[in-house]
Formats: C-alpha cells, sequence, structure tokens
C-alpha cells in the first residue's frame, strides 16, 4: 500500500512538472511563432514592391488597412487560444494539487494506522514478556523451544539477564546456543 502511495505521489508530481514545462514553453514561444507567422505571412515582393498573386502588401511604406486588421484579428485567436489554453492548464494543476492534498491525507492515515498496529504489538510483547519472566524457568524453557528462533530471541532479549540466564538453562542446548548467538547479534 505504501508503494503505491509513493508511485502515484510521483506520477501527480511528474504530471505537474510536465505541465507546468507545456505551460512555460507555449509562453515563451508564443512571440516567436507570431513573428514566424507574420513574416511568412507576407506575400512575395516582386521588384516594385506590390502584390503577387492577389494579396495586398504595402507600397512604398503605405500599409494596408485590411492586412493590419487581418493580422489583429488572427493575434486576437491566437491570444484567445493562449488564454484558453491557460485554463485549462490551470485547471489540470488544480486537480493535481487536490490529488496531492488527498494522497498526503491518506499517507499521514496510513502512517498512523501503522503506528496503532505498532503499539499494540508491542503491548503484546511486554505482555508476553511478563507471562514467560512470571513463569518457572523449566516451563518457560519447554515453551521457548516450540517457538521460532527469531522470535524468541527477540522475546528474551527483552527479559532481565538473569531471567534468560535461568530459562536457557532448561533449553535443549543446541537449540540455546542458536538462541544465544541471536542476542549478540541483536545487541
Amino acid at each position: 500500500m505504501k508503494l503505491i502511495v509513493q508511485i502515484a505521489l510521483s506520477s501527480l508530481i511528474i504530471l505537474k512538472i510536465v505541465a507546468g514545462s507545456i505551460f512555460l514553453c507555449q509562453m515563451e514561444l508564443v512571440p516567436l511563432s507570431i513573428e514566424g507567422s507574420a513574416r511568412a505571412s507576407e506575400p512575395p515582393k516582386n521588384s516594385a514592391g506590390t502584390e503577387v498573386k492577389g494579396v495586398a502588401v504595402p507600397v512604398e511604406g503605405k500599409l494596408d488597412r485590411n492586412f493590419l486588421v487581418e493580422k489583429r484579428r488572427e493575434l486576437e485567436r491566437k491570444e484567445q487560444d493562449l488564454k484558453m489554453k491557460r485554463e485549462e492548464l490551470l485547471a489540470l494543476q488544480k486537480q493535481i494539487d487536490e490529488r496531492i492534498a488527498l494522497l498526503s491525507r491518506l499517507r499521514e492515515q496510513i502512517r498512523a494506522d501503522m503506528a496503532k498496529k505498532r503499539a499494540a504489538k508491542e503491548a503484546n510483547l511486554k505482555h508476553l514478556i511478563k507471562v514467560y519472566s512470571s513463569m518457572k524457568p523449566q516451563k518457560a524453557a519447554s515453551l521457548i523451544e516450540k517457538l521460532d528462533i527469531k522470535f524468541a530471541v527477540r522475546l528474551l532479549g527483552r527479559m532481565k539477564g538473569d531471567t534468560v540466564g535461568k530459562i536457557l538453562s532448561f533449553v535443549d542446548t543446541e537449540k540455546a546456543a542458536k538462541i544465544s548467538e541471536g542476542l549478540v547479534k541483536q545487541q
């Protein structure tokens, strides 16, 4: 579950970075593309500086009003497109931020649940330590022999040394040696 949350957070962060990059890229490239389209839309001129193929172009420094009006409309359309794209990007960014906030809340809730589980396990282990410590060493040793080595090491590692010594004296020699090695490694 923790891995899924991390993957989802990473994906959302990457998506946010990509969306922001696209937005910034478009904002910086727009002036270049406007200039380029203005140059590309100018019709080729003949040597007299008059129009070619029925397109009105400025003659000898005079500006054609229709040409300017058309350029203005084109710029307004592009500006409107940019405004719409910006609004879309802002909406996407808002969604991403909301999802990140939701995932953060879920992560905190999972951490709290895990902390509760660890606390419950710790309480159970403390209770078991008290139970084994209060038993007679022979009875505790017979139960310890039936436990998994790792759990036995964990359990005995939390007990007082003299109690552990009394219990281990009744445990099978081979298992007692393995538990002793585990106790040394644990420290």
